[in-house]
């Protein structure tokens, strides 16, 4: 017992740190796929989920929240972000963000996930010309003046061509571990490993989350997680070999779980998060970005969602079909952004 006491100080102690350590600019943007959410579930309440964190889900949100999940369970999401505008529903956005984990309970040990996040533009032509004049030399062109510079009214000689497609791509593998140590008290880690690549050039670099949920009240549940609490580090393969520094985040908040008789059941959730330097524009970080949201299902079977996620509106429902003592959920999410608005569907279990 002393020691499941000692280890929540320690973990109190770094959040408090969190608060006031500085805020470093340069992690403003690294890695910046990590904030993107997971789960259509949490994105339609507005990503106020940091104290809810009871599916799946969790390792992303807060790994403490995976003492709440059943034995076994699972999560995957798929989406589509940024369209081309073409106005067809549920068209192919030209970012490609995808989610899947598992979670399992270990009896007297704890609770273990492993989570895969991708984030990918794919299909980008690498256009090149072939040596129409076989000169050795490629993008020719008629230099009327003699200047040497392409000018209007100058056409290639050699013919422009694709030579091939790649993709710029992000991913994330979390590891993640929770443990209740006290009656009303959770807490949970993730280590992160992490690769980017565009072209023939990749980085790669980990990090370490780590989250707390406590329960003072029945109904009433207190959440907070450090994110990248040792500075997330990617090391490109460039000549330079610049490393990008994603420094850490402090994100809090609570919720609460309510019941109607013979109806339904709800939850409320509010969140913030620190350092937020990338949400608005001119910003110059260090605030606090304020997250809400609501959810609400009618007979334990069909959920509506509702939040405001930092810089817009978002809305979602889902659908849980019960077959013997395994459940499952499709959820479906709407998300505003200024860049465009997405759309998230996500399928779950647990048994």
């Amino acid at each position: 017992m002393k020691i499941q006491f000692f280890c929540l100080s320690v973990l109190i102690a770094s959040l408090i740190l969190s608060i006031t350590g500085e805020a470093a600019d340069e992690g403003a943007h690294a890695a910046e796929f990590l904030s993107h959410g997971v789960g259509a579930r949490a994105l339609g309440m507005g990503s106020a989920f940091v104290a809810i964190a009871d599916d799946a889900t969790a390792t992303y949100w807060n790994p403490a929240g995976l003492t709440k999940v059943k034995k076994h369970s699972f999560s995957a999401m798929y989406s589509d972000t940024f369209s081309t505008g073409d106005g067809s529903w549920l068209s192919r956005g030209l970012v490609s963000y995808n989610f899947l984990n598992y979670v399992y309970q270990i009896e007297d040990i704890g609770s273990l996930g492993l989570s895969w996040i991708r984030l990918g533009v794919d299909d980008i032509p690498r256009t090149t010309f072939i040596d129409i004049n076989n000169n050795g030399v490629l993008g020719d062109f008629q230099d009327k003046n003699g200047n040497g510079i392409k000018d209007e009214g100058e056409p290639y000689i050699d013919k422009p061509e694709i030579a091939e497609y790649f993709s710029n791509t992000d991913n994330a593998l979390l590891v993640s571990y929770a443990r209740q140590i006290h009656a009303m008290v959770s807490v949970g880690g993730n280590l992160k490993l992490l690769n980017q690549a565009i072209f023939e050039n990749s980085g790669n670099g980990f990090g370490i989350d780590i989250g707390l949920i406590a329960e003072p009240y029945k109904g009433l549940r207190v959440g907070a997680m450090l994110l990248d609490a040792t500075g997330t580090q990617i090391r490109w393969n460039t000549p330079d070999k610049p490393t990008f520094t994603r420094t850490r985040r402090l994100r809090f908040g609570t919720a609460y779980h309510f019941a109607v008789p013979r109806l339904g059941r709800g939850a409320i959730g509010v969140d913030f998060e620190t350092n937020q330097a990338d949400l608005q524009e001119g910003s110059e970080g260090g605030g606090l970005v304020l997250r809400t949201g609501a959810e609400y299902w009618l007979f334990n079977t069909v959920a509506l969602r509702g939040g405001w996620n930092g810089h817009g509106l978002s809305a979602g429902a889902g659908l849980r079909v019960a077959v013997n003592t395994m459940s499952f959920f499709i959820n479906y999410a709407f998300n505003t952004h200024t860049l465009g608005a997405s759309q998230r569907i996500s399928v779950s279990g647990e048994f």
